[in-house]
């Protein structure tokens, strides 16, 4: 069932306790059950032993959403499906999300986030990589589809280097 087809108004969605990593596999078991599920993703770059790769991976590790009318649909096969654990309690009550928290993330719907960063002029940015790896600087342009224009600090005096966008993060700084 998809997402935007929630059959009805009196639904609310509640948050799913997964297994570490099964967001995924817990999704497909309890769509299979006939339960309406969000499990949103989100796409970016990570450091891996070989470079840096996109990834896609759950936009809350450890959870998904199940849209339910408590009282109305049976919630007790939710802890033994597959990749799950429960739905989340505090203390005996089943909370739902709050509607205006759910609104961003079912215009989403099961489209993977895209967390790639865009630099803005005068972003404060680090090098990751390359010959100026672990040097803070000023994003200033963007030069081609795979490269950047930066300022950084070098001997004394602002310099202008441009340099592969792969290799460059937002900083903290």
């Amino acid at each position: 069932m998809e997402v935007s087809q929630v059959a009805q108004a009196t639904s609310q969605w509640y948050p799913v306790a997964t297994k570490p990593r099964s967001e995924q596999l817990a999704a497909v078991h309890l769509r299979r059950q006939g339960f309406t599920v969000l499990a949103p993703t989100v796409t970016l770059r990570k450091r891996r032993r070989d470079g840096w790769q996109q990834v896609t991976e759950a936009l809350f590790p450890g959870y998904l959403f199940v849209a339910l009318i408590l009282g109305s649909d049976d919630i007790s096969p939710i802890r033994s499906t597959v990749g799950c654990r429960g739905l989340v309690r505090f203390g005996a009550d089943h909370v739902p999300v709050p509607q205006p928290v759910m609104t961003p993330l079912l215009a989403l719907g099961e489209q993977p986030l895209n967390a790639a960063k865009e630099f803005s002029t005068g972003d404060k940015v680090l090098i990751e990589q390359g010959p100026f790896a672990g040097v803070h600087g000023i994003f200033t342009a963007k030069k081609g589809s795979d490269r950047v224009q930066l300022l950084i600090e070098l001997l004394g005096a602002q310099q202008s280097v441009v340099v592969d966008s792969r290799w460059v993060a937002v900083s903290g700084q």
